[in-house]
């Protein structure tokens, strides 16, 4: 079993996590991942104060409805953050190990049985991710990449196509594949996300607009003096288990 409670017991870990806000979460209980050779321990923060928090698996609110930050991804997730935590220690010398961290992640995915494809978005996310934090312009230039390769897909093939602009069509197709060889070993990352980019962008605005419908009660009482401001309840203690 991939995930264990420690390197010599590998009974299935029941990890518990205490609530920090409405977002974080901090583990309580270590466990180890356990891949061929490969040993990661995921310290817990009992007895002693941890200064690692996690928000599960990173997942932006509008997308939740195409990849949820728990279920099978929630110790590789868990796992991911501390890995992370300590790439970023090392400041700009810890690219290697967060690039080590995210396939890591990949392959627990997997173990864990989520699907080659949904691992794939979880793999490019944190890909992108780790390019934005450990880079200044380069962050900038993927961005554009992506969106430059979606828009060639989606809107400059099919109007080549309809214009019968065969010729064009081919080359816009073929544009995103070559300047994604630019990015030499993170080719993956940039041919992946202007395929995935036109996925998962329809849901995000389709999201937002909903949440913007649902919102206009709410803003519409605000606007005419309703304005009621409770201070929610103080965090009771630590969350049940969570799997």
């Amino acid at each position: 079993m991939p995930f264990q409670v420690s390197a010599d017991d590998p009974a299935r870990p029941q990890p518990a996590l205490r609530v920090l806000d409405h977002k974080y979460f901090q583990l309580t209980d270590h466990f180890v991942y356990v891949h061929g050779e490969t040993v990661v321990t995921v310290p817990g923060c009992a007895p002693e104060p941890c200064v690692l928090r996690t928000d599960l698996a990173s997942v932006p609110a509008p997308l939740r409805g195409l990849l949820a930050p728990y279920g099978r991804q929630l110790l590789p997730a868990i796992m991911h953050d501390d890995l992370c935590h300590h790439a970023e220690a090392h400041g700009k010398s810890g690219m290697a190990l967060r690039r080590r961290a995210d396939e890591l992640f990949r392959t627990a995915l997997l173990d864990e049985g989520v699907g080659p494809f949904r691992s794939r978005i979880f793999w490019v996310g944190v890909e992108v991710g780790r390019i934005w934090t450990f880079t200044t312009y380069t962050r900038f230039l993927l961005i554009a990449h992506h969106i430059l390769g979606m828009v060639c897909w989606v809107v400059g093939v099919p109007w080549a196509i309809a214009t019968s602009h065969y010729p064009a069509a081919v080359g816009l197709l073929a544009l995103p594949c070559v300047l994604s060889l630019l990015w030499r070993r993170d080719f993956p990352v940039a041919l992946l996300g202007c395929i995935l980019l036109p996925v998962v962008t329809p849901t995000y605005l389709l999201t937002l607009a909903t949440a913007a419908v649902l919102w206009i009660p709410d803003v519409t009482a605000w606007l005419f003096g309703r304005r009621v401001t409770r201070k929610p309840p103080p965090l009771g203690p630590p969350t049940t288990v969570l799997r």
